[in-house]
């Protein structure tokens, strides 16, 4: 069986005896104009495949999309959930062979099979397993699987060899709708526990290869909460039995497998072509949204001696903190693995340093790294007035200069577990403590304001003390 990955959730089978599309998005943007295909890609129309079957499996418009649909072939069989709108559509755009079905329907064609999956998000949508005799590929789609349905679909098939799995928790409507844009721990923990309990031979995360754009590209920082790197390094942990079967697909990329055999064919595919990739707009950077951050330099430092300054601390006495402490400090950071990613905001760009406490000589890396689960988010300025003692955290966290957040947790096959996020601490806390910062601005503003009150008149008569009985302090009598 081969599958070529045209972008996104769209794909195209081969199996033994018949060739399917489904869900094909085959034009940029798409969703009314809002998403664009992510790693970016070209689909060569013209050497689209003849196919036999085509699938829809939900009416979400990167799914169900108008403008592809309408340039197909319209003499195709169409299997679609039961869903009269897209029905409607279908038959408006003039095809005829429309064919409903429902949760664990099946379909022969030759010696390939079909089956849809129910899901518990009721759209109505549905997940599809193909299973030929070269193996079982089940492609989850978006849909939400519970146990009864997994110990149906493993009542039926010894295994599934390859899935397609739902893996990214997106946070669609939380700042829209007022709701917490914290890392979704709990329905993330739900995903890995769905895959560990379907124990797949070989996985790869599906769909969510999408970004916004426009005037809604500031979306991109809540609305992808996992990269695809840490997911699959969740999977390593979740399931070690597959971690040579873990990949990852971009669009033109195809996978085929016989009999538990894989081979991903990078860029093989003769109608998708990759064109780049920007996944890194895809960051999670919730703290980011709304109000970008800026460094107005409003004290004006000298730059230069701002960007030395700063980078001496972070790369050398930052990281040397790190080492001497990882045992006494940092021991709750070791043990949760943390990789901390430190972004300070210049006035003139920024720069990106991360730290791996998994590591045994922990130090200042420079860039992202996808892998980061304790962010940091600062201005220049704020910290170079830290450093300098002029300015205080009170500052830099009242003024939104700083910005923290993290998304701490271990993975295991029964799902996440997380630590007491109190327990884990920004490193620059450690380096600068509060009193210590707040005593060094105090003792400035005595140095800058001290001498011009001398010449107050100091009260001529002499003053009556005060004492202390008890919890009590009295006034003396003359």
């Amino acid at each position: 069986m081969e599958i070529h990955v045209i972008g996104h959730a769209s794909i195209f089978v081969n199996t033994q005896d018949c060739r399917i599309l489904m869900d094909p998005v085959l034009w940029n943007p798409h969703q009314e104009g809002l998403f664009d295909i992510c790693p970016e890609r070209e689909v060569i129309h013209e050497n689209i495949p003849e196919f036999d079957l085509l699938i829809i499996s939900h009416q979400h418009l990167d799914h169900f999309h108008i403008r592809s649909l309408a340039y197909l072939p319209k003499n195709v069989d169409v299997l679609i959930p039961e869903d009269k709108l897209i029905e409607d559509c279908l038959r408006q755009l003039g095809y005829s062979y429309i064919y409903t079905l429902k949760d664990f329907n099946k379909v022969k064609f030759g010696a390939t099979s079909l089956l849809t999956t129910r899901s518990e998000n009721r759209v109505p949508e549905y997940g599809v397993i193909f299973a030929d005799e070269s193996g079982v590929f089940w492609n989850q789609v978006d849909t939400i699987v519970s146990l009864n349905t997994i110990r149906l679909i493993k009542s039926r098939y010894e295994k599934i060899d390859f899935l397609l799995a739902m893996w990214q928790p997106m946070l669609e409507m939380n700042y829209q709708l007022n709701m917490s844009l914290n890392f979704p721990y709990s329905i993330y923990s739900k995903v890995l526990e769905t895959i560990s309990t379907i124990q797949p031979q070989a996985i790869a995360p599906g769909s969510n290869a999408f970004r916004c754009n426009g005037d809604s590209a500031w979306l991109n920082k809540i609305l992808f909460p996992v990269t695809r790197e840490r997911f699959c390094e969740d999977i390593k942990i979740v399931c070690p039995e597959i971690v040579d079967n873990i990949f990852t697909l971009d669009p033109g990329d195809v996978l085929s497998f016989e009999h538990g055999e894989f081979n991903h064919l990078k860029g093989e595919c003769k109608f998708v072509k990759k064109i780049s990739d920007h996944r890194e707009d895809l960051d999670f950077a919730p703290v980011r949204v709304g109000n970008q951050m800026i460094d107005s330099n409003p004290d004006n430092y000298h730059l230069d001696e701002m960007k030395q300054a700063i980078e001496q601390e972070i790369s050398v006495n930052l990281a040397e903190l790190i080492t001497k402490n990882r045992n006494f400090l940092f021991i709750e950071h070791c043990r949760w693995q943390v990789i901390y990613q430190l972004e300070i905001v210049f006035p003139d760009g920024s720069k990106i340093w991360n730290f791996d406490f998994s590591e045994t000589n922990i130090q200042a890396q420079a860039g992202r790294n996808p892998l980061a689960n304790l962010f940091t988010y600062m201005t220049a300025s704020s910290l170079y007035g830290i450093l300098q003692g002029f300015k205080g955290w009170d500052y830099a966290n009242l003024g939104g200069h700083y910005r923290r957040f993290q998304k701490i947790y271990l993975p295991t096959p029964q799902g996440i577990i997380k630590p007491d996020e109190e327990l884990i601490s920004d490193p620059l806390g450690f380096r600068f403590p509060y009193r210590e910062v707040l005593k060094k601005v105090l003792n400035h503003e005595i140095a800058q304001w001290h001498h011009g009150n001398d010449n107050r008149e100091q009260p001529s008569e002499t003053r009556k003390l005060m004492m202390r009985m008890g919890n009590t302090l009295f006034k003396l009598d003359k």
